[in-house]
């Protein structure tokens, strides 16, 4: 099988929500893993956003139906697109320095870089001892009151590792949201963002033919380096990513 990962980086706030009533102080959470909790966007929701795209950048409709499918009007039936995609999952998100040089640096946890490093390992055959870079050390360096003892570069990124203890500290900036009608506030919100600069991937396959190989060199070829909005608000600017090709 065919497969060609992409690095998400996050140029301004995003939010994919999870979909789920709750009675926190949060009204709208922002979509997570099941088994890890870490912030993640669904496969439906990677390939609606990006069919979005491909619709917005005058590609035309045979080759969009080719890549995502396409459903029968007034039908149940339905056609499958040729390539499939996984969901997108995080890397790692900034944290703001409370020492150091920077005003925030990424951080991420042992078991997302695993979680990464088996991706690797299933599609392009990278074990973990294949591609773990040797951890650096860094001094005076430190995120919201918690040190930081050493970082790795994955994807051109300098990602600082904490441990799961110390990641669950860092919570995701919560934006209060005003409901205004004539000028008037009627409702005041709160929304869960994921922080722009956050990094994530996914995968998109494709069987091994002539044909359908073609068609994900061409889907990556439309998107490279191209920037794309991902999940809600749009009309706020939130959910620009710049999308680049990590492995293929």
């Amino acid at each position: 099988m065919a497969a060609i990962m992409f690095k998400m980086k996050c140029i301004t706030n995003l939010h994919v929500g999870g979909g789920d009533v709750n009675y926190n102080l949060i009204d709208n959470e922002v979509e997570r893993d099941m088994i890890t909790g870490y912030p993640v966007i669904h496969a439906s929701g990677v390939k609606g956003a990006l069919r979005e795209y491909f619709c917005n950048e005058s590609v035309s409709a045979g080759e969009i139906d080719e890549i995502f499918g396409r459903g029968t009007q007034g039908q149940n039936e339905t056609t499958p697109g040729k390539l499939k995609f996984m969901e997108a999952a995080m890397l790692a998100v900034p944290a703001r320095a409370s020492g150091g040089k920077r005003a925030y640096y990424l951080v991420s946890t042992q078991e997302a870089l695993d979680n990464y490093a088996e991706c690797l390992d299933v599609f392009w055959k990278k074990g973990k001892d294949k591609w773990m870079p040797k951890p650096d050390e860094v001094a005076g360096r430190s995120v919201e009151g918690i040190s930081l003892s050493s970082s790795v570069r994955i994807l051109d990124e300098e990602i600082h590792i904490l441990s799961e203890k110390d990641f669950n500290k860092i919570s995701l900036p919560v934006i209060a949201r005003n409901k205004l009608e004539n000028g008037i506030s009627k409702n005041l919100w709160y929304e869960e963002v994921v922080p722009h600069q956050s990094v994530f991937y996914f995968t998109v396959l494709a069987n091994n033919s002539k044909e359908d190989e073609a068609l994900l060199n061409r889907f990556k070829d439309q998107v490279k380096d191209k920037v794309v909005q991902f999940g809600a608000n749009a009309s706020i600017g939130y959910g620009l990513c710049k999308i680049t090709v990590a492995e293929e």
